[in-house]
């Protein structure tokens, strides 16, 4: 389905859950939110993926929170294949519990993996997290790529004053060096934040290419709005997401239905639907009137930019 600036939407971001096992510093998952209860039930995620499917829908990608503290999450997948057939569906992770549960999603049929991972030091990663689980994250992507998945993905987002040297991206440079991964050096988004206490956390993507002056650029990579990169002899890539400094709006694919049940059909917008309750037939409505109301743009009617919920709700 294309929207009203002929732009094809062919992308369900799903949020399962705001829970979280980790209390990530620019994302607050783990404090509270949304419960188990009011979460959305595996018939209410069978129902969006079926109706995302009838719309066009061709990749769907489960988050949180942390999809995996679900523990239907192994069902969940298997559904989300049997109704929608995606292309493509995928699954990001804090990669805590990816060790144990690599083999069932990819039996249940998930084909690609993101992990987040913002540090390759430990003691920078309990910082971070506020969890002591550095080693047992970097399993999990281990076991991640010795599963098979298509792609596997590893997102970095740059904090100021925690993960912002030249040093810092080196070492999480590293993993692509002994790994076929595709890492993502990711700037930061105003969630919750505004003025001058945005502006002490960003960090531009121009600290990655101070750091790694040997990237070369992949042409036509199509990997959403990351740009690219390759270093010679090794096998992984590098990738910048800069919503901030480059907005890659006029090539956005993609709608969210967030934890609680509704559609936001931009990331930094405030404009939601309700879909809860309704059935396939109804829910592809209303994702068809949410895909039409997408901005040409995040910053359409907005001068300062402020998003109006925490990530954990919105899924990421």
């Amino acid at each position: 389905m294309e929207d009203q600036y002929s732009r094809k939407i062919n992308y369900l971001r799903l949020s399962l859950t705001q829970r979280c096992n980790f209390r990530c510093l620019y994302c607050h998952a783990g404090r509270n939110g949304c419960s188990a209860p009011d979460e959305l039930s595996l018939r209410e995620i069978a129902v969006i993926a079926q109706a995302a499917s009838e719309i066009g829908c061709t990749a769907i990608r489960l988050t949180g929170g942390e999809p995996l503290v679900r523990r239907d999450i192994s069902e969940i997948c298997e559904t989300v294949r049997a109704v929608a057939n995606p292309q493509k569906l995928g699954i990001t992770t804090n990669g805590f519990f990816l060790g144990r549960l690599a083999g069932s999603l990819y039996d249940a049929g998930v084909t690609h993996v993101n992990v987040s991972l913002d540090t390759a030091d430990e003691a920078v990663f309990e910082k971070i997290t506020g969890i002591d689980g550095f080693r047992t994250v970097l399993d999990g992507i281990g076991k991640a790529v010795a599963t098979g998945f298509k792609r596997v993905k590893i997102n970095a987002v740059l904090l100021h004053g925690v993960n912002d040297s030249e040093e810092a991206v080196r070492r999480l440079a590293e993993l692509t060096e002994r790994l076929p991964v595709d890492l993502r050096f990711i700037e930061l988004m105003p969630f919750g934040l505004t003025g001058s206490d945005y502006l002490k956390s960003f960090v531009s993507k121009e600290l990655v290419f101070r750091a790694l002056p040997d990237l070369e650029k992949i042409p036509d990579y199509g990997e959403g709005p990351a740009v690219m990169y390759h270093r010679q002899g090794f096998p992984g890539n590098i990738g910048i997401i800069s919503p901030m400094t480059s907005c890659f709006c006029k090539s956005c694919n993609r709608i969210r239905v967030l934890s609680d049940g509704r559609v936001r059909p931009c990331l930094l917008g405030s404009r939601e639907f309700g879909i809860r309750g309704l059935g396939v037939k109804d829910t592809a409505d209303v994702l068809r009137r949410a895909i039409a109301s997408k901005p040409a743009s995040y910053r359409d009617g907005s001068d300062n930019l402020r998003i109006n919920c925490e990530m954990k709700r919105i899924g990421g």
